[in-house]
This record gives structure tokens, C-alpha cells and sequence, in this order.
């Protein structure tokens, strides 16, 4: 078979990954029933997009034509309300009837301590839970070693990472287990953007990098919908697929208790909100592929978990950063600061938004640009260790989170 220039470039970078596939692995028991998983939606999601505040009438001023229809105004692609001031991206429609049943609950306005614009600095710091991206250990490993004695005794396996490589926020000192597929979608233009950035810092690597994918691009092996920003079914899939293998680990009595997923391709630059229907699962056109994909992937995750262990089951997925408030040149959006998160499970205390709305008048923006950030990330994940996996706030402050005292952990995010 011959591979294009970016097929090959794709398989260079998951080389180490099926290298130590594991198919198969062997947990010991734990005593807990509780469940976490943490969801990365990697490069950028527009927090804006996914969960507006059509409340505002400035959002469709600034955003134009990429800003879907109110709720309710009619047409197919109207926002889904949650409230008086925000609603749901159209294509969230089952996070949005886990909303009304109480099992979402939106963070709004929230960032990293990071105010630069690079992803890979961004995607270190959430992952990190530091003020630094110098941190080089995950806070979720760190958490791992705080757990009580119901996670943790006699075990090293009580978190998994599912995907193509080991995530940051479960690298450090704490034992854990990894699993990888057999195959993995192609790399996207993201992905490739991104490692093109870390490339051009070397003389010698970046002109090369860029030059094969240059050749690639005049060779046909970038379609157009690539040069143009990419297609999300591929990435979609996929993440769909590993939500089912999460759960096939989680709801099995002697599996792991938190694992940690991937989902990418978010960088929003161009063609933003286009969308022709391609069926009842996807559009052709990229952005509503990708919110179709953690829609139909958290519906699939509270499906194969079932009911009993859904009900002891916390869903975070987070961003590295938000988007930029006004629409570019391209009818995208570019990297902005404070976004949108999610917390989605049966033991969710959902059904609300919690945010501290700064507002979208120029003057209330971050920069004049960016949606201001008025709540710390790690006042969540704090919140969602202590009341979630029972870990002590002494231990939150000195061995997890070091550097964030005055992040106090939000209170009431999951059921008593």
C-alpha cells in the first residue's frame, strides 16, 4: 500500500504508542463504587459556540454569521436553552436532556492560571494544575497518590489512560495503567499545526517539516477540506469508539475507577459553523461533526455503564483555552482565554451554569478581545476531588496543588 506524505508524518507519531499496546489488562478490586473520567478537548474548544449566552445581544453583533439562531425562533439550528442567559450548541441535544435531568452542570468563564495563546503551554497547565508549565507531573497523578484507602489499598491500577499516549495529567510519580487501539484515526491539521509550531523553533526541523507538508499539499495528500481547517467525523469516531472502551474498563468490578480520554482537532480558524446535513449522526462540516461526537460519546459512556454504576459516575471535560470573542477573516474564531467546562455523570449536581459572567461589551473583555476569566479551572478539579473521590483538602493544598491556595475548592458540584 502507498502511503501519502501525511499518512506517513501520522504514523511516525503513533509508532510509540501501538508499540506498547496492551490489549487485554488486569486490574485488582477496588472498594469503591465511584467513578471519574476526565475528557480533554484538545486545541481550543470556542466555549462561546458550545455553550452561548444568547441572553446577550451583543454575542450575535459579534459573531455574525456563525452564531446560531436563539432557542426557540424556529429553523434547525437552534440553541438548546438551559436558562434566561445561556443555552446549548444545537448539535448537543442528549447533554442537553441530561441538563434537564439534572446530570449536566456548565462552568462558564473559567481558564488555567496560563494568559498566553499557545497550545501546547495551555494543554501543560491545565494538565499540570500549576501556575507554571515548567510542572512536569499531571495533577491527577498526584491526586491519585491522596486517595483514601478505598481507591488505593493494594492497588496500582486504579487510573487508565485510554488513547494514543499517556496524557500529561496522568504522568508523574503514582503507578498507572494505559491502553491504546490497534489503530488510530489519521493525525489531523490540528494536531499537525501544532507540531509544526514546536518544529519551527529548530532551524533545521521546521524548514523540513515544512516543506513536506507543502509537498504533501501540492501531491494531493491534503484534500481541500484539510487546507481548509479539516473534517471532524474522523476525530468524532474515534472518541465515540473509546468512550465504549472506557466503559468496558470502568464497569467492570475489578477495572479501574478514573480514566482519561482524548478528544482533538478543536482549533476553530476558519468555516467555523458550516454546516451541510450528511445524515441523522453527522454534517459535512467539521465543528457540528465534533459536538455531535461528545454528544453521541457521553451518551454512549451513561449507556454501556449502565444505570448503577452511571449514578456514581463524574464526567469532567475541559479545554486549554476559550476562543476569541469576534469572528476572523476566515469565519472562524482564533485562541482566546476563558472557555466553557463540563461535568456530566449521575452524580453530577447538574441541571445549572455557575459562572461569574463578566459580559461581552469591549470593556468587560479580556485584552478587548477574549471573554474574560472570572473562575480558576482548579477551584473545579478541586471541587471534584474532595467531594467526589474523597481526597482532603490538606492534601489538595500541599501535595496537589500547590501554588493555588486562594483557588478554594467550588463547593456543591456533586451530590451529597
Amino acid at each position: 500500500m502507498t502511503l501519502t506524505r501525511r499518512e506517513a508524518i501520522g504514523r511516525i507519531c503513533c509508532t510509540a504508542a501501538l508499540a506498547t499496546l496492551t490489549p487485554k489488562l488486569a486490574f485488582a478490586r477496588a472498594d469503591t463504587d465511584r467513578r471519574f473520567v476526565f475528557v480533554f478537548l484538545r486545541g481550543g474548544m470556542d466555549g462561546l459556540s458550545a455553550v452561548p449566552p444568547y441572553g446577550e445581544s451583543r454575542l450575535f453583533d459579534l459573531r455574525g454569521e456563525i452564531a446560531d439562531a436563539p432557542p426557540k425562533t424556529g429553523g434547525p439550528h437552534q440553541m438548546l436553552k438551559l436558562d434566561g442567559l445561556f443555552a446549548l450548541n444545537p448539535q448537543l441535544a442528549r447533554l442537553h436532556a441530561l441538563y434537564e435531568q439534572g446530570e449536566l452542570l456548565v462552568v462558564h468563564a473559567a481558564a488555567s492560571p496560563y494568559r498566553e495563546r499557545s497550545h501546547f503551554d495551555a494543554q501543560d497547565v491545565m494538565e499540570n494544575g500549576a501556575a507554571s508549565k515548567l510542572v512536569k507531573t499531571g495533577w491527577l497523578n498526584r491526586a491519585i497518590g491522596a486517595l483514601p484507602g478505598a481507591f488505593s489499598t493494594g492497588r496500582q491500577d486504579v487510573a487508565l489512560g485510554i488513547g494514543a499516549a499517556l496524557p500529561l495529567v496522568l504522568r508523574g510519580d503514582q503507578a498507572v495503567g494505559s491502553w491504546s487501539p490497534a489503530s488510530l484515526p489519521p493525525v489531523d491539521e490540528d494536531t499537525l499545526a501544532r507540531i509544526g509550531d514546536l518544529y519551527a523553533r529548530d532551524e533545521n526541523l521546521g524548514e523540513i517539516f515544512a516543506k513536506a507538508r507543502s509537498a504533501a499539499a501540492m501531491a494531493g495528500g491534503m484534500d481541500q477540506d484539510d487546507m481548509m481547517g479539516g473534517q471532524g467525523a474522523g476525530n468524532a469516531l474515534f472518541f465515540t469508539q473509546m468512550t465504549k472502551v472506557a466503559a468496558q474498563f470502568l464497569k467492570a468490578e475489578d477495572g479501574p475507577r478514573i480514566a482519561t480520554l482524548d478528544y482533538g482537532n478543536w482549533d476553530s480558524h476558519a468555516a467555523q459553523n458550516e454546516r451541510v446535513d450528511g445524515g441523522a449522526e453527522r454534517f459535512i462540516g467539521r465543528f457540528p461533526e465534533l459536538y455531535r461526537g461528545l454528544d453521541r460519546g457521553i451518551a454512549i459512556l451513561r449507556e454501556e455503564l449502565g444505570e448503577e454504576v452511571w449514578s456514581k459516575t463524574v464526567v469532567l471535560a475541559v479545554t486549554e483555552f476559550g476562543r476569541t470573542v469576534r469572528v476572523n477573516g476566515t469565519l472562524g474564531t482564533d485562541h482566546g482565554t476563558a472557555g466553557a467546562m463540563f461535568l456530566v455523570g449521575g452524580a453530577v449536581a447538574g441541571g445549572r451554569v455557575v459562572t461569574d459572567w463578566p459580559g461581552l461589551a469591549r470593556k468587560d473583555l479580556y485584552e478587548s478581545r477574549d471573554l474574560r476569566p472570572t473562575l480558576d479551572t482548579r477551584r473545579v478539579f478541586k471541587g471534584v476531588l474532595r467531594e467526589h473521590l474523597s481526597v482532603a483538602e490538606a492534601d489538595l493544598e500541599e501535595r496537589i496543588f500547590t501554588d493555588s491556595r486562594k483557588q478554594t475548592p467550588l463547593e456543591g458540584l456533586v451530590r451529597a
